[in-house]
């Protein structure tokens, strides 16, 4: 039985888009679900904040805000929760 991993991901469209199929590839025992960001859909509302680009305290919150959602729809389906949050340029002196 495969472990169920819930992904909780900050970052911009590539990130998000190769993460999955990253963690798949390097991890065959593991089912990877993403939880965010949501998938953006073509013509977004005006006006509507776009779920990519949270890092930081924005991504957090909207961890706070959706896992409880997601452990009240699947209960007992998660094995294990990953955060990956991209803060590259955040701290230009590290570079």
């Amino acid at each position: 039985m495969a472990v169920v991993v819930w992904v909780f991901a900050g970052g911009g469209e590539a990130e998000v888009r190769g993460l999955i199929p990253f963690l798949e590839q390097n991890f065959s025992n593991c089912k990877f679900e993403r939880k965010t960001p949501d998938r953006q859909k073509p013509g977004p509302k005006p006006g509507k904040l776009s779920s990519y680009g949270r890092t930081s305290q924005s991504l957090i919150e909207q961890i706070i805000k959706e896992l409880p959602i997601a452990l009240r729809y699947e209960p007992n389906k998660c094995n294990l929760i990953l955060v990956f949050d991209d803060l590259d340029c955040r701290t230009p002196e590290l570079q």
